[in-house]
């Protein structure tokens, strides 16, 4: 789910603020999810300033394919994702 847009100066794309809202993925332990995990998307296909009309808060994205993923911060704890998404529910 979408929690917040800007146009990213520094990458010229929008970047999503987003958070897991389903995680179906088999970990082999059921203690493990990554649900309410939050992360940055770069949408590499959305290059105009005006695109960030195309996303709203709470809006539902999928990825249609992901490109380059990057882990950075202090603890390396943050996850920032290039990608082609596309919103399935406003």
């Amino acid at each position: 789910m979408v929690q917040g847009i800007k146009f990213n100066e520094k990458r010229l794309c929008v970047s999503l603020d987003v958070v897991i809202v389903e995680d179906n993925t088999n970990y082999g332990d059921p203690n493990v999810s990554n649900l309410f995990e939050k992360f940055k998307v770069h949408c590499i296909q959305d290059v105009n300033e005006s695109d960030i009309n195309k996303y709203h808060i709470q809006d539902m994205i999928i990825f249609k394919s992901i490109g380059k993923c990057s882990v950075y911060g202090d603890y390396g704890s943050a996850l920032s994702v290039e990608a082609v998404v596309e919103v399935i529910k406003k």
